[in-house]
């Protein structure tokens, strides 16, 4: 996620507002509610993993009065093949700044574990989605060392 879209998010929420990005696959990305919205309400009706998620999250969100507004297109995660994307993605970035490429300064991630070496300890597997660990490791995203799971 761009970090200027979560700070856009929280700003926006914090004003009453929600903020949305909607993904290339009907769905969102990242959704930002105002603490006030009705949580009992404003997921009613949404079509989930659908081409129409997004639409129909909208119309749940104005059906309550929620003003919305709309951020960067992204990639969300919730599909086996969308993490398999997300790895390639990240391989790829990370094989960009071995050439000497500089990196999107809008990748949290990338720069994250670009800046510090990102090193993931004490992992709660049992409440991690499996698929998500399992694609990470198989395509060399992360590796598992003594200190923890490396990015």
């Amino acid at each position: 996620l761009p970090l200027e879209e979560i700070v856009h998010g929280l700003q926006t929420s914090s004003r009453n507002k929600a903020h949305m990005c909607p993904a290339d696959d009907g769905g969102y990305g990242m959704l930002s509610v105002p603490k006030n919205a009705p949580s009992s309400q404003i997921f009613q009706g949404v079509r989930w993993s659908n081409n129409l998620t997004a639409v129909s999250q909208l119309k749940s969100l104005s059906d309550c009065c929620i003003d919305i507004s709309i951020g960067k297109m992204m990639n969300d995660v919730d599909e086996p093949d969308d993490v398999i994307r997300l790895a390639k993605r990240l391989i790829n970035s990370r094989e960009s700044n071995q050439d000497g490429n500089s990196q999107s300064k809008d990748d949290v991630l990338q720069s994250f574990s670009s800046s510090i070496g990102f090193t993931i300890r004490d992992v709660d597997t049992a409440n991690a989605c499996q698929y998500t660990w399992k694609a990470l490791f198989d395509l060399n995203v992360i590796t598992e060392t003594s200190d923890g799971v490396c990015l």
